[in-house]
């Protein structure tokens, strides 16, 4: 068999074979979804948490403690994300991808999305300020939380034996471009669909003012998107 006989054989069995579609009551891990035609559907809301300006850091300092500082962002959102029920599923650089199921998986998402801010602004940049930048070499981190909710088609892509995940639907993709908005205030962003499932808590803080604040339509891809945006944070 050549090479070009091969991949179309390869290419055929992936744009024809039936899929094997289960709902799903739990995210799946990678070995819960077969890896030949395999699905999952997911009713879930997705928080994507994007460390910014890496690029900037590893131009600033040496590779091994830029490292060290997107080590420790990936750590905060993953606690973070673990610790209001969220289940990591991918990582892409600085980026970590968190997905919440259940009745108050939105609510969810977004303390868990307070508590990521919270963290880096009172654990991580005081320590970045005073600890390691003896050589004045200064770097704050920033970043933002970008949340939706919807279903999702989860599959398997790669090859055995490497081979992961892949969250097909408007949530993961929307709020991963949520994820990488830069040059507004806040560190949180989500969907109406987010914010209109939010408690009165999540909404407003304890001395009565709002915590949200809608922004302008956005473009994602094909899709005009209602958004808020939050510039809170609360202790884990």
């Amino acid at each position: 068999m050549s090479v070009m006989d091969d991949f179309d054989t390869k290419m055929t069995n992936i744009l024809y074979a039936e899929w094997n579609t289960q709902d799903a009551r739990v995210v799946p891990k990678t070995e819960d979804v077969a890896q030949y035609n395999g699905a999952k559907k997911l009713q879930a809301t997705y928080l994507y948490a994007d460390m910014a300006d890496s690029t900037l850091l590893v131009k600033t300092v040496e590779a091994e403690l830029a490292a060290r500082v997107i080590r420790a962002y990936l750590r905060i959102a993953v606690d973070c994300i673990r610790a209001k029920g969220g289940h990591i599923r991918s990582f892409d650089g600085d980026r970590v991808m968190g997905i919440f199921i259940g009745d108050t998986r939105r609510n969810d998402a977004v303390v868990a999305a307070l508590n990521i801010t919270w963290v880096v602004e009172k654990a991580l940049n005081p320590q970045l300020a005073t600890k390691m930048w003896a050589a004045n070499k200064k770097f704050t981190v920033s970043h933002r939380s970008g949340i939706d909710d919807g279903d999702t088609f989860i599959v398997r892509g790669g090859a055995r034996n490497n081979s992961d995940l892949v969250s097909v639907g408007d949530a993961p993709n929307i709020a991963a471009k949520l994820s990488g908005l830069r040059g507004e205030s806040g560190t949180t962003t989500i969907t109406s669909r987010v914010y209109n499932a939010l408690f009165d808590s999540n909404k407003t803080s304890v001395n009565g003012q709002a915590m949200w604040v809608k922004r302008p339509q956005t473009h994602v891809g094909p899709h005009i998107v209602s958004t808020y945006s939050c510039g809170w944070m609360r202790q884990p």
